[in-house]
C-alpha cells in the first residue's frame, strides 16, 4: 500500500445565514484509521449489500482468463459484455473518498483487485498475521506466484501496520524482499508482520510469507510519516 492514508471524511457545513453549503472535504483523519480493529468500512458513503461478492465474481473472472484459452467466438462475446460492464459502472463513477474498492477492511484483501485477498486474522499495535491466496492471475509460470505480487502484498500489509496504535498517515520510503523459497498459488499462504522499531517519522516494520513451515519470502521496509500539509 504505497499509501497509507487515514480516512477522508465528507461533512455538512452551513453557512452564517443557516444555509447548507457544498459538501467538502476534510484532510484525513489521523486516529480513525484503517488499521483500526473496530473499523469495518473506510469510505464515506454506505455500501451495497453484495460488493464484496461482486468483487469475488470479478477476481474469478480474472482467474478464468488466466486459465483458459477461449474460441475467437468466445472472446467476440466476452469482450462485448465485459465492454457493456465497464460502461455500466462509468455511470456511477464518485469522488475517492466515497469509492469502495479497497476500502472494505473486513473484506479479503479490502475488496481491492490489484492485490491477493489478504484474509486478516490479528492486528494490533505492532503485529498484523493473516492468510493469503494468490488466484492464478498471480502466476509467474510452473505454478508458482509472480515475483512481483509478492512485494505488492507486503505494501500493502506492512503499510496498514505502521498506521495501528492511532499513528499518522505514512508513505513507503523503502521496501528490500528476500526470495527464499517459491509461492505456490492457489494455496493458503500465512502472512505475519511487525514493528522492528521506530525513530521519530521513520517507521521500521518486518514481515514474512510462508507455506506452512517453509518462509517464502520475507520483507524489510521503511515507512515514514507525512509532514503536515504532505499527501
Amino acid at each position: 500500500m504505497g499509501s497509507t492514508d487515514g480516512r477522508e471524511q465528507r461533512v455538512d457545513d452551513e453557512g452564517s445565514d443557516g444555509s447548507e453549503q457544498e459538501n467538502v472535504l476534510t484532510p484525513p483523519l489521523v486516529r480513525s484509521d484503517p488499521a483500526d480493529p473496530a473499523r469495518r468500512t473506510w469510505t464515506g458513503s454506505p455500501v451495497p449489500a453484495g460488493y464484496p461478492e461482486m468483487i469475488d465474481e470479478l477476481r474469478e473472472l480474472l482467474d478464468r482468463v488466466a486459465t483458459t484459452a477461449p474460441s475467437a467466438e468466445v472472446v467476440a462475446d466476452t469482450t462485448k459484455a465485459v465492454a457493456q460492464l465497464n460502461a455500466w459502472l462509468a455511470e456511477y463513477e464518485v469522488d475517492e473518498a466515497d469509492r469502495f474498492a479497497g476500502r472494505l477492511l473486513a473484506a479479503p484483501g479490502r475488496a481491492q483487485l490489484t492485490g491477493p485477498p489478504l484474509l486478516v486474522d490479528e492486528i494490533d499495535d505492532g503485529r498484523m498475521t493473516g492468510r493469503v491466496r494468490f488466484g492464478a492471475h498471480f502466476l509467474g509460470s510452473n505454478g508458482v506466484v509472480h515475483g512481483g505480487a509478492i512485494p505488492l502484498l507486503f505494501d500493502d500489509v506492512l503499510g496498514r501496520l505502521a498506521l495501528t496504535g492511532g499513528r499518522s498517515r505514512s508513505r513507503t520510503a523503502f521496501m528490500h524482499v528476500d526470495y527464499r523459497a517459491v509461492a505456490p498459488i492457489d494455496t493458503e499462504l500465512r502472512v505475519e508482520a511487525w514493528f522492528e522499531r521506530e525513530e521519530g517519522r521513520k517507521r521500521f516494520v518486518q514481515g514474512t510469507l510462508s507455506h506452512g513451515d517453509t518462509v517464502c519470502s520475507e520483507v524489510s521496509a521503511l515507512f515514514v510519516a507525512l509532514k503536515p500539509g504532505q499527501r
